[in-house]
């Protein structure tokens, strides 16, 4: 159950957005991050997040945008972008899984700047949190990819957070 909170979304620096909220939250919550413009099949993923907080197969959910890509230093402009790609890899590391890609890291040399590693961002990646992060898709395991479309489809077939027993090779980290 949701503990009731006020909530706000907050445009950031760097057009993406930061969801700040007074209260904790319990449940699933799914946070889907997004380059912009949040059209096509894009829109139609947040139809379908909607249609699972409105059959309460999760709590809450959020769009979150960032960038192509970020620069992965100290310095860059993105850094809640660089936290959370940190935290989704941690993720992957307990949970056996690989995300890159479509996180894709690559160093680049220009005139202006020298070397600098860049981190490129998937067009669509959603985080599912029971409360703490306990999935990133899309993700793969070498034989098989999961996709942001496959967690969807496992959510609402069993109404809720798919368990290994809905889907075996799903998989999951912090339950």
């Amino acid at each position: 159950m949701r503990k009731k909170g006020n909530r706000r979304q907050k445009i950031v620096e760097g057009g993406g957005s930061q969801t700040e909220e007074s209260a904790d939250e319990e449940g699933i919550r799914l946070v889907l991050w997004t380059r912009r413009p949040v059209c096509g099949p894009r829109a139609m993923v947040v139809d379908r997040l909607a249609a699972l907080r409105s059959a309460g197969a999760v709590t809450s959910f959020d769009v979150e945008t960032w960038p192509d890509e970020v620069a992965l230093s100290e310095q860059t402009r993105h850094s809640r972008v660089v936290e959370t790609y940190g935290r989704f890899r941690t993720w992957a590391d307990d949970a056996g899984v690989d995300i890159s890609p479509p996180f894709d890291r690559r160093t680049v040399t220009s005139l202006v700047d020298g070397r600098a590693e860049v981190l490129t961002l998937p067009m669509i990646c959603l985080a599912v949190y029971d409360p703490e992060l306990c999935g990133v898709y899309p993700c793969e395991d070498g034989d098989r990819t999961w996709t942001v479309t496959d967690y969807l489809d496992a959510c609402e077939a069993v109404g809720g957070r798919p368990s290994a027993d809905a889907d075996p090779g799903l998989p999951t980290a912090g339950e």
